[in-house]
């Protein structure tokens, strides 16, 4: 059985002291006792009470809830909202299976009878939005409540209807949840990309709660710090086989969930991946001993034969260690110039593209996290990710989100002929005609030195006739 991720969603507005300073309240639920159909979860009680004991000591009121039925999550929801008035931290916590329906993200909820056997498009959303809570719904609460801050945090499955094994939260199938956009000032943490296993833990919690946990009450952090740390060590403890990854729209000054006070923690945890030269078991951190680095050798290795999230997690650990810098470069190119032949004559959904896919969001993840804000390629390489980013969200489906990539690489690359084609495309998938013939116009211009682009934008330009 393949098994998908869990997400954590993290939304927040305002920097925030001392948890004694502030008022913060929380709702916090875990689900594990789900019918046969479903499947039943090992530790997402325990992940709900260890995130409730956190949260009382970091000053929150919380609200703890265990296995809830549909009509009981809403109606814990809708309790929780009318404690929020003033609030300055709202924060939201569910532990359980979770899934993607018609593009919507749904959370389960225990004696949900939800069954999509036989079920057409049409059904099947009926059933998901009279059986299954909408993840969305918990946030449009919690935004339309007037906390100054609101913080959700899914740890769920990103997976279709039918779990079987209750030791991931996963469902057989394909799927998953999609991808929440964050409003600003919020960041979104997802405890696993997609298409790998989130792991329900071998022992009483889940392995990216039980990481989180520790970071969250490490005073000095700020929420970037959290999640990076907390990445660093789900990615030591699954050898690679898991990696969280965050999309941060946060203003303002640093939030400090713990407290701004500097900490005398352990640095981050060396990135472990399976099996390749750097990161083979022999070099491991000793006590006492700063990390061994994977050469520049070895992450071309693993670059040049693909790996890609072995490959992203070392340019991580080399960033965590000794900062952002053109160690990253070429890397990222060789991983990126892979997902652009995947995609070389790709009409509908294979597993090429999803590994195209996977390539464009860890290849974000590592621009961000390992090429300064001013480096001279940083805008370019970003730009060509998000731009194959589209071209795989097109093949899915995704138009919304595929024109919204596009739009981001154009704003850091306006002069491609190349994107403005392919956003053009999108808006001809979604029936802008008008919209689709400026762009292809524009695309077909003398100006644009991409004669492959001004071929294909005159001949989107004469079907459109």
């Amino acid at each position: 059985m393949r098994s998908l991720p869990r997400l954590a969603l993290l939304i927040c507005l305002l920097p925030m002291a001392l948890a004694a300073q502030v008022s913060r309240t929380a709702l916090v639920i875990g689900n594990a006792r789900y019918e046969a159909s479903i499947g039943p979860l090992r530790n997402a009680v325990n992940d709900a009470k260890a995130v409730a004991k956190t949260l009382r000591g970091l000053g929150f009121t919380v609200i703890e809830e265990h296995n809830l039925t549909r009509d009981g999550l809403l109606s814990a929801v809708m309790d929780f909202r009318k404690q929020l008035k003033g609030a300055e931290v709202a924060l939201f916590y569910f532990a359980g299976h979770g899934i993607n329906v018609a593009g919507s993200n749904y959370l389960i909820p225990v004696k949900s009878g939800y069954d999509p056997a036989d079920a057409d498009d049409t059904a099947l959303r009926l059933l998901a939005e009279t059986r299954l809570f909408n993840a969305e719904q918990a946030v449009a609460e919690m935004n339309a409540a007037g906390a100054r801050c609101n913080l959700v945090i899914l740890d769920a499955c990103r997976n279709t209807p039918i779990a079987r094994n209750p030791r991931t939260r996963d469902a057989t199938g394909a799927g998953g949840l999609t991808e929440m956009k964050p409003p600003a000032g919020s960041l979104i943490a997802f405890s696993t990309d997609a298409g790998r296993t989130a792991h329900d833990g071998e022992g009483s919690n889940g392995l990216y709660t039980e990481e989180l946990l520790k970071h969250l009450r490490t005073p000095g952090l700020t929420i970037e710090q959290v999640f990076k740390r907390t990445r660093a060590g789900v990615l030591e403890r699954s050898n690679g086989g898991q990696i969280p990854a965050e999309y941060s729209r946060l203003v303002g000054d640093d939030i400090y969930l713990a407290g701004p006070s500097a900490p005398s923690s352990p640095p981050v945890p060396p990135v472990m991946a399976a099996a390749t030269p750097a990161t083979d078991p022999s070099r491991a951190l000793a006590p006492g001993k700063p990390p061994v680095l994977p050469t520049a050798k070895e992450i071309a290795q693993l670059a040049d034969s693909g790996q890609a999230a072995e490959c992203i997690a070392a340019l991580q650990q080399v960033a965590a260690s000794r900062g952002p810098g053109d160690f990253a470069v070429a890397p990222l190119e060789t991983l990126l110039d892979q997902a652009k032949d995947a995609l070389k004559e790709a009409t509908e959904p294979s597993l090429k593209v999803e590994s195209a896919m996977q390539i464009c969001e860890l290849a974000l993840t590592a621009l961000r996290d390992c090429l300064l804000p001013d480096h001279v390629k940083k805008a370019a390489l970003t730009a060509k990710a998000q731009n194959r980013r589209g071209d795989c969200l097109l093949i899915f489906g995704r138009t919304d989100d595929a024109l919204d990539a596009y739009n981001a690489a154009l704003t850091l690359t306006p002069d491609d002929a190349y994107i403005l084609y392919n956003r053009g495309r999108a808006h001809q998938a979604l029936g802008s005609t008008d919209a689709a013939r400026a762009d292809f116009t524009a695309a077909s211009s003398d100006k644009f030195k991409q004669p492959g682009a001004r071929k294909l934008a005159l001949e989107a330009l004469a079907s459109l006739k």
